[in-house]
Order: C-alpha cells, then structure tokens, then sequence
C-alpha cells in the first residue's frame, strides 16, 4: 500500500502543474511549438533578460512539466532529455572531465554502462565498476584522490540488487564526491535518492511517468548548484524535447499513482506464484520477502514497480523460446512501466564484470494493468509445455 508521502507528492504532482486562471479556465496547459521566440526590443535580446529565449532552451510546456517534476523531487529544477540515456549522459558529464575517476555500480542499465565503458575512456575518464551489494568499508576503498562521482543504479537493471543509499552517500557526501542514481524503477512515488544524499537523479519518462509506451523521454533532478551546473551542461549538449511529447508525459505523470500502485501489486502477486513453479531457480522481486534485500525495501521505498525477473532451470534455447512464444498476454519487447505487459530474456555475460551468469536463463517480465489472474494462467500454460 502506498503511504501518505506519495499520496502528497501526487496532488503536488496534479495541482502544482495546473494555472486555469492564466489559461482561460482550461486545466491542461498549452503545447508550445516553438524556434524563434520574439524579444519585445533590442535591449532585451542584448541583456538576455527575458523569460524565454529560444525554443531549445524551453518554453511555457518544458517549464511546466519540470516544475512539477522538480515539485516532487523537492528539488530546486530539473531538466528534460529526448530519452532516458541522454538524461544519464547529461548527469554524467555534468561530474566528470579528463582525469576523473568515476565508480559505476555493475548492475547499471546496459545502455548507460556502453556510454560509460566505452566513450567516457576516449576523453580520458577512468571507470571502475563495483559489485551491486558492496559493504560500506569496502566501497570506500574503491574511492581515489580523483574519483569525482558515483553513478548508482538501486535495484539494478536486470537483477533488481537494492544498494543501501544512506549508508554509501555518508561516505560520498563526507569525501565531497558527487553521486547519481537511476531511480527509474522506484520513481518518486517508491523513493527520493535525493533525501538519502545523492546529488542528481535520472529518471527515464518514457516509463512510468509516460505510461503509454508511445514516449520516448528522460530527465534529470537535482538541487541548488548541482541543479545549476547539469542546466548548464544539458544546454551546452543542445538537448531539448518535443513538446507533444512533454503533454503526454504530463498526462500521464495525473494518473502515475493508480498505474503504479496496480502494476506493482500485480507484479508482487504474480512473483509469489511464480516462486511456486518447480522449473523456476530464482525469483528477483525486491518487495517479495524472499529478495535478499527485502530490508531495505521495506525501509527505504514507498511502493514498487512491476518489473521483474526470474532464473529458469531450463537452458535448451528451443524450449525457451517455445515457452516465451506461447505466451498470449505478454508482448516481446524493450521498454517497460506501460499498460501492456511484456516478456524478454535477458542476457548478461556482456554486462556483468562480476557474477557469472553464463548458461543462465534469466525471464524478465513487465507487469502491466491486465487481470494478474489472467497473466497468471498464461504463464501457467507456458510452464506446462515445458514438460
């Protein structure tokens, strides 16, 4: 159940973006297309001293959807990206630059870890990735006279390892080394990293905050001159975002919480059932009690997602695929946190340095806003033809 804290941040979520009275009563607010922006003199446009300068650099839409986002955050500002990576890339070379040493948890999105291992070395960063579950004495070991940030991702993609946020930002914020963390599967409404002491937080909007699988959209929160130096580096980078799409995710961060809070308790139920299955090694839930980090779950998050995965015992490819194939309710798919549910098989010998999951079969699912009963008895039937 979600507590009274993110009911609050909801209603901030639905009012703090509404101003009928500026708009002629109408609730939604417009969608800005914009290049040129008129100034009303030369001065004006010589001394930049005006609101809004150039489409790229926001608009009336950009403006209101960032308010509300950095509204929940209780942040100072936030800013928008064309997807989730150029949000985390903008984060990330907010904090480094040649010379930095930046430690990477090695349960990060795939996607962030390529721009991290393969282009941040080539403008001489050095990167070092860490084991998801490090204790607190050991991460500290890892941090060098030059390490400058830390790039969290809490659970981690893939594998759903909780990292312990209160404890490594103690020794982060003590040594004034930056951090950042993807909070893409909690959003705010499940927990705010920058209550715990991480500096930024990436969250893709093509997910949950979307919710419709038809927006492709991240961002990037942060607080006082953290905030100031990623605006900076977000406009210097040029990145910017369609304002149709700035609407529909607006739309849909009004109805996050009924998305959120169905796909979750679906999720949870249809991953307690799943634990039952004989074929089934491994469940990776963080709100179900058997997760190794089910504590920390329950301390430090509000609600869940409902993404997940699970290990089978099967490995021949053919019945894999015959399994995940005759599945009717779940799509085969990217993406995540919209109204359908989907299915992928995850392979990670490319993006671990640290746990072997070769010869592993790794199931990820996407619970969406479908009857769990009915997701229930597809996979039921699914599991039946591996026999």
């Amino acid at each position: 159940m979600i507590q009274v804290e993110s009911l609050i941040t909801t209603t901030i979520s639905i009012k703090k973006s509404l101003n009928p009275k500026s708009n002629y009563g109408i609730p939604n607010p417009p969608v800005y297309h914009a290049s040129t922006i008129l100034y009303p003199n030369s001065k004006s446009h010589r001394t930049k001293k005006v609101k809004f300068q150039y489409g790229r650099f926001g608009t009336p839409t950009s403006e209101t959807f960032c308010n509300a986002i950095a509204d929940l955050y209780d942040a100072d500002g936030s800013i928008v990206a064309p997807s989730g990576l150029a949000a985390a890339v903008v984060g990330i070379l907010s904090f480094v630059k040649k010379g930095s040493h930046l430690l990477v948890t090695d349960s990060a999105y795939g996607s962030t870890r390529n721009f991290i291992s393969k282009f941040l070395p080539t403008i001489g960063v050095e990167v070092e990735f860490y084991k998801p579950r490090i204790k607190p004495k050991d991460f500290e070991n890892l941090i060098k006279e030059n390490t400058s940030l830390v790039y969290f991702e809490s659970p981690g993609s893939l594998t759903f390892e909780l990292q312990d946020f209160p404890k490594l930002c103690q020794i982060t914020n003590r040594l004034n080394i930056k951090s950042i963390a993807d909070n893409t599967w909690g959003t705010i409404l499940g927990q705010n990293p920058l209550n715990f002491g991480v500096d930024a937080v990436i969250e893709s909007y093509t997910k949950y905050v979307s919710g419709h699988s038809d927006v492709m959209m991240g961002g990037v929160i942060s607080r006082n001159n953290n905030f100031r130096k990623i605006k900076k580096q977000a406009e210097i980078m040029g990145q910017c975002t369609s304002p149709d799409d700035i609407y529909l995710a607006m739309r849909g961060l009004r109805t996050i919480e009924v998305r959120l809070e169905k796909s979750f308790a679906s999720s949870v139920k249809v991953a307690n059932w799943i634990s039952k299955i004989s074929y089934v090694k491994n469940v990776f839930h963080p709100a179900t009690k058997h997760h190794p980090d089910n504590k920390i779950f329950k301390r430090d998050f509000n609600i869940g997602a409902g993404l997940f995965s699970f290990e089978l015992s099967e490995k021949d490819p053919k019945k894999i695929d015959k399994f995940i194939d005759s599945l009717e309710l779940f799509g085969i798919g990217a993406s995540w946190g919209g109204f359908e549910s989907l299915v992928l098989q995850a392979d990670l010998e490319k993006i671990r340095n640290f746990e072997s999951f070769k010869n592993s079969t790794l199931i990820r699912l996407a619970i969406g806003l479908e009857n769990p009963d009915d997701l229930i008895d597809d996979l039921n039937k699914a599991f039946n033809k591996l026999n």
